[in-house]
């Protein structure tokens, strides 16, 4: 029973580094596009301007959501905030790597990156984290719900069988 109990919080702990590792990751991708929004004046660009802006906010967004202790409103609801936050963070962190890369051989949107500077790093290795971590998150919850005989993620009405005296 000890083994069992040191490996169930051994994956917890896993779990829990993944979910703010990948909360952490998905925050500084969304501080790199600010800075290069504000700082790197992108937002005088057409289109990539506003999809940095969007980053930054959507960014922001999902790692508050992954950081918060949504797991307080119950461990259904919980888990599937926490997965639809991480699925975001996923999703803008591959979009913005995808674009990243594209940018680099061919124009996107008019525009076209041309070498590896500081910003452009930062913007690889965070948005690679965040979607490795928040991945390995994602499966994890996946994981334990189906261990525990919880395959889906919805929160399901109670249905009573009570009927009432005539």
């Amino acid at each position: 029973m000890a083994s069992a109990h040191g490996q169930a919080a051994s994956g917890r702990a896993i779990e829990e580094i993944a979910r703010y590792v990948g909360a952490l990751s998905i925050l500084l991708v969304g501080a790199v596009h600010a800075q290069q929004y504000y700082g790197a004046y992108f937002a005088v660009v057409p289109t990539i301007g506003t999809l940095f802006l969007l980053s930054f906010v959507g960014s922001g967004v999902v790692g508050v959501v992954l950081i918060a202790p949504v797991r307080r409103l119950g461990r259904n609801i919980g888990d599937l905030i926490l997965v639809l936050a991480a699925l975001g963070a996923i999703g803008i962190a591959v979009g913005s790597l995808a674009s990243l890369l594209v940018s680099e051989y061919m124009p996107l949107f008019g525009f076209m990156e041309s070498g590896y500077r500081l910003a452009i790093v930062l913007a690889l290795l965070f948005d690679s984290l965040t979607t490795v971590f928040l991945g390995l998150f994602v499966l994890i919850v996946a994981r334990n719900r189906r261990l525990h005989g919880k395959d889906d993620l919805a929160v399901r009405p109670t249905i009573t069988t009570e009927r009432k005296a005539p």
